[in-house]
């Protein structure tokens, strides 16, 4: 296995209703292998899972898991586990551990909503979302379980930066935007310290932020969980500081073009960009995206997952698409922050049963992007898709969406979580080079 993705990329793209894959460079079209990436008819269970007797985790044969946390569960600080379980990040601790940080989409939709359990340390003290950092040793057993940020609202997803910290990112809207204090924002969590109080990167931006991703100059992409959203960039004045401020912008295409599913890209297909400055990055309301698209922003339909690899920054979009099922985009950053770069559609969902809903991302170890379902099915699964455009299912779970996927760093095990009902945190382990055929 290798740690650096194929330079060509994910070239290949669902065309057509039959869910063909268009591979540029060549004048075909190789055809979705319905036995091994499903049918219009989507099964309770992904092909090749078997069932699991306790109801949790559906695995191919040779893969175990195991249940490493779970809401209301009592955690080394005395708080219980929170629920909503979500984005999630792993790095390696000062002897060999696994640090999990852990992200909280706790809602505040009504005043009997639960405050902070730490009010002295709470961004605001009304809101009850956060982080919670866990320490694993080699057998995934816990060593310790903690609250690390706390006072946030609905902390959807997030990234690790290349200095090893966790950004936290509020999927905050119309609901709570006001209610102690405002909300929105990202903030920076330290992997390997206690509980503190920490304060948001309002250069950032305030609107509905899903996740984020840092390419190798510092810069900052940041998604938008928005039907009208754009996609946008942090130019921080000192990489690595993100507190001590930057410059916001989102991405317009240098053709005109205003919409990613109304005016469809071509599949594999680089089209030039531009960035457009926001000047008011912290507004009253929520008017980012506004504000960009008078500019000439394009829309990207409810921007989500987002991983940084060799050959660019990927970027889900979970309802985008002529079919509403979802896309897949790669942005190659230019030479410069002058230079606007490019975006390419690498994956769109036209069949219901193969992928459908791509939501959180992560990159394997050995080069193939691990995608999160978050869709509106009896089953929600982790699948993978291979440079080339191949599909393959790694878990299935009736209970909740997948969120949070990610990976040790010594590779050889995948975190998940089952967002809700309850929460759950999942460790799975196997043959990982037996799933790609």
């Amino acid at each position: 296995m290798t740690n650096t993705l194929n330079r060509r990329g994910f070239l290949g793209a669902v065309a057509g209703t039959g869910g063909a894959f268009l591979v540029p460079g060549t004048l075909g079209a190789t055809l979705l292998s319905l036995s091994a990436c499903g049918s219009a008819a989507r099964p309770k269970l992904g092909p090749g899972l078997k069932p699991d007797p306790n109801g949790i985790v559906d695995l191919p044969e040779g893969f175990t898991y195991k249940v490493i946390s779970m809401a209301g569960e009592l955690m080394s600080d005395g708080l219980e586990v929170p629920g909503y379980h979500d984005g999630m990040g792993a790095f390696e601790g000062p002897d060999g551990e696994t640090v999990l940080v852990r992200n909280h989409e706790t809602p505040l939709y009504f005043p009997s909503d639960p405050p902070s359990p730490k009010p002295d340390m709470a961004y605001d003290p009304k809101s009850s979302g956060g982080t919670t950092t866990i320490w694993l040793d080699d057998e995934l057993n816990v060593l310790k379980h903690h609250l690390s940020l706390t006072g946030t609202i609905r902390n959807c997803s997030g990234g690790i930066t290349p200095w090893r910290t966790w950004v936290s990112c509020e999927e905050a809207g119309y609901d709570g935007w006001e209610m102690g204090k405002r909300h929105g924002y990202a903030f920076e969590v330290d992997p390997f310290s206690p509980l503190k109080r920490i304060e948001p990167i309002k250069a950032m931006g305030r609107f509905n932020h899903e996740a984020m991703a840092v390419d190798g100059a510092g810069v900052v992409y940041e998604t938008e969980d928005n039907t009208v959203g754009c996609f946008y960039r942090y130019i921080p004045r000192t990489p690595g500081r993100l507190m001590e401020g930057g410059t916001l912008h989102a991405l317009a295409f240098t053709d005109g073009r205003k919409h990613t599913t109304d005016e469809p890209l071509e599949p594999g297909r680089a089209y030039d960009c531009d960035w457009v400055t926001i000047d008011e990055p912290d507004p009253e309301e929520n008017t980012v995206a506004e504000e960009a698209q008078s500019k000439g922003a394009a829309i990207f339909v409810r921007g989500e997952g987002i991983v940084t690899a060799p050959d660019g920054i990927y970027f889900t979009c979970t309802s985008g698409g002529r079919e509403s099922l979802g896309q897949i985009f790669k942005y190659i950053p230019g030479a410069t922050p002058a230079d606007g770069g490019q975006v390419m559609l690498v994956f769109e969902a036209r069949v219901e049963g193969a992928l459908e809903m791509p939501d959180n991302i992560v990159m394997s170890p050995w080069g193939d992007l691990i995608i999160c379902e978050d869709c509106d099915q009896d089953s929600q699964r982790l699948v993978g898709l291979t440079p080339d455009g191949r599909l393959y299912h790694i878990a299935g779970t009736t209970i909740s969406e997948w969120a949070g996927a990610c990976f040790s760093p010594d590779g050889k095990t995948l975190f998940a979580n089952i967002q809700k009902d309850p929460g759950r945190t999942i460790a799975i382990r196997g043959p990982w080079e037996s799933l790609r055929g």
